[in-house]
């Protein structure tokens, strides 16, 4: 090898130093080199994210699926406007300088419809204030919410509103963070709900002139709510009747593999119901298909719950600032389903229709529904498959750089050799193609035969790797296109081993990839 290294470098000494254009006698000149490595384990076929690692290494495909996140918004929908108040054309009246010219206290209902709600905490939002005055003098407006409180104090503001010139209007906003208040909606009496008692107090500026208000004056005042959320709310949210779907959603669980198919030896499938609303709850599964959008194959499935109502209780409130809420958990267990054959169909989409309702016996609480910050009526679908499979055909792939090195213009001939380390309990075949600068396939590099299944021992596990060198020769044309590539698709086809029997996946098994060139340069001195 030294002597060969030796002999190349002379040459390209020789070549840089050669001053005079002449025939001269060339050779035959071979280098070694690895092109690409590539190894492939299962999470080249099921995303990292959906395996689960057992005790005894073998994986297992986990997946949780939710249907709907049922939120405070779908029990209650607070309203924007708070309040419009205007004061009436008043010619002919004399406002002096500090006079309260607008004192008007309202204990506005709230439309909120279903839901008699009589607490809200804000987690986040603004109250947006805006003032239109014609009023050519500064005024000042306070606004108050009596029953808003935070850390025990009321809700009030004061802001200077600018004097309009001759003839204009003034047009004033004001943006007011109201994080972490507590709005009692009960109204003065503490017996209501949906009321939200406010104060509007305008006065003319202490220092400022005599106002002489004409029919042409204006002096409005709305209030709004903006990009409410909320930590708490407790009141009756109503008995109301939702259909969610019928829906379809992408799934993400097979995308990896590109054909082919496999069958499991077991699954297990549960539909989970989690309320953490303080509200009883109905909730009815019309249908749930999983789809294969590649084939048009959809499988409906076939369960018992398939149009059974389930009646789910309210959380119940611990009065633990670490942990407010207890949900109440629903875990059913579907082992009577089509489920294998719905995910042997290799879904990459789900359809389903749900029907919730909440409250069906009306208010049985007398008004203590609750809501706390990041608690839902919720379902999922949870699957969990043990890796113990048969493979036909199953086939995934993956990119890889390639790596030729300095390029050689003279190319004489070449051979490739791909080194298979299958670590599987399958046999495979392999296909490489070129990828070009736009990812598009231009070349089918090689076509090779079978990689060979390692030795399976009584429990049909792989007692060691097994290698298989397969050597194809390489023209000069094919050395070129092979040159301008600087990624290869590799795409391998599993078939389980020996007789059809189920074999457990475990997290090491891999199958590693190496392609080596062995290259004829022609080298001129």
């Amino acid at each position: 090898m030294r002597f060969r290294k030796a002999v190349i470098l002379l040459l390209i000494l020789v070549s840089l130093v050669a001053c005079r254009k002449k025939i001269t006698p060339s050779w035959d000149v071979a280098v070694y080199a690895p092109l690409l490595n590539a190894d492939l384990g299962f999470n080249n076929i099921i995303p990292d994210s959906l395996l689960q690692t057992n005790p005894d290494n073998s994986l297992s495909l986990v997946y949780r699926y939710a249907f709907y996140n049922f939120s405070l918004d779908s029990l209650m929908s607070f309203p924007d406007t708070i309040s419009h108040k205007y004061l009436p054309p008043v010619g002919g009246a004399v406002i002096a300088p500090g006079q309260i010219f607008f004192n008007f206290t309202e204990n506005s209902v709230l439309n909120i419809p279903h839901a008699d709600v009589a607490r809200v905490d804000f987690r986040s939002g603004f109250l947006i204030l805006e003032v239109f005055t014609s009023i050519n003098q500064n005024s000042f407006v306070t606004y108050k919410i009596p029953y808003a409180t935070k850390d025990g104090i009321p809700f009030e503001i004061t802001e200077e509103i600018p004097a309009a010139a001759a003839g204009t209007i003034t047009h004033f906003t004001k943006k007011i963070d109201i994080s972490g208040y507590s709005l009692d909606m009960r109204g003065p009496t503490h017996l209501g709900s949906n009321i939200l008692t406010n104060t509007t107090i305008a006065k003319l500026d202490p220092a400022g002139d005599t106002v002489f208000m004409t029919n042409l004056d204006i002096f409005n005042f709305n209030v709004r709510f903006e990009d409410l959320s909320f930590n708490y709310a407790k009141g009756y949210f109503g008995s109301q009747h939702t259909v969610f779907g019928p829906d379809t959603s992408a799934i993400d669980i097979f995308s990896n593999i590109i054909a082919g198919s496999f069958n499991f030896e077991s699954a297990k499938l549960s539909l989970d119901v989690q309320n953490g609303f303080g509200v009883d709850a109905q909730v009815l599964f019309n249908s749930i298909s999983t789809i294969n959008s590649k084939t048009g194959q959809a499988i409906n499935l076939t369960d018992p719950i398939i149009g059974q109502t389930l009646n789910i209780s309210r959380a119940t409130e611990t009065y633990n600032s670490q942990s407010p809420v207890a949900p109440s958990v629903y875990h059913y267990q579907l082992n009577n389903s089509n489920i294998p054959q719905m995910i042997e169909n290799m879904p990459d989409m789900i359809s389903y229709k749900v029907q919730v309702t909440t409250n069906p016996l009306g208010n049985v609480s007398s008004g203590n529904d609750f809501f706390y910050y990041g608690n839902y009526l919720n379902a999922s679908l949870n699957l969990e498959i043990p890796l113990s499979i048969i493979a036909n055909n199953l086939t995934l792939a993956d990119t890889v750089v390639l790596n030729l090195g300095d390029y050689n213009d003279n190319p004489a001939s070449g051979k490739l050799t791909l080194i298979a380390d299958n670590g599987f309990p399958f046999s495979a075949n392999v296909q490489i193609y070129m990828i070009d600068a736009n990812n598009h396939i231009s070349d089918s590099l090689l076509v090779l035969s079978l990689i060979d299944a390692p030795q399976l021992d009584a429990s049909y596990m792989v007692v060691a790797p097994r290698r298989s060198e397969l050597v194809i020769n390489l023209p000069a044309d094919k050395y070129l296109a092979l040159y301008s590539t600087k990624k290869v698709w590799v795409v391998a086809r599993f078939n389980t081993a020996g007789a059809s029997h189920f074999v457990k996946i475990y997290s090491y098994y891999k199958l590693k990839l190496k392609l080596t060139g062995d290259f004829n340069y022609l080298v001129e001195m």
